[in-house]
């Protein structure tokens, strides 16, 4: 009889392991995914939009972030901030960024809306900085394109993210 418990017991803690084991792990630690939601450029400004997705089962408070966007591999414009941003699980928060420099990304854009180009390769790098996991790296790769029918405005589509290590 007491083999018998023995061996129920055993066999109650083997299936509770396998259990635990089995069971779904939440995802931490990733940085998030960072894109371009929208540009504006008007005479004397250029301002972004950018969507930060938190793609972990846990919030993430980011108290820093340093964004850089490279068109054909040149620096168009660079935006290092502190601030306070707390993303809960699986959401994304829209963080919009006025006055960036824009001489040399004016006239990227002149040209993308003139017709000049139908679309311009870039890339968005950068870091955040979380209470949870501090420095995060993220890239993301895309094309910007013109909205029609509004003058100024230009969204982005991607075509590749990468993990930087």
């Amino acid at each position: 009889m007491v083999k018998l418990k023995i061996r129920f017991l055993f066999l109650l803690l083997l299936s509770t392991l396998a259990c635990v084991a089995c069971s779904p792990q939440k995802i931490k630690g990733n940085p998030p995914f960072v894109s371009i939601s929208s540009m504006t450029a008007m005479e004397q400004s250029l301002s972004a939009d950018f969507d930060i997705r938190n793609i972990n089962d846990v919030h993430m408070t980011i108290d820093s972030i340093d964004i850089n966007i490279r068109v054909r591999d040149i620096e168009v414009t660079r935006y290092v901030s502190d601030f306070n941003l707390t993303i809960d699980p699986n959401t994304t928060e829209e963080v919009s960024v006025e006055k960036l420099p824009d001489e040399f990304a004016r006239e990227l854009l002149d040209s993308l809306e003139s017709g000049d180009v139908s679309s311009l390769p870039f890339s968005l790098e950068g870091r955040v900085h979380t209470a949870e996991d501090g420095f995060m790296p993220f890239k993301h790769e895309g094309h910007l394109y013109p909205v029609p029918g509004r003058p100024g405005q230009f969204r982005s589509a991607s075509s590749r993210t990468r993990e930087r290590p």
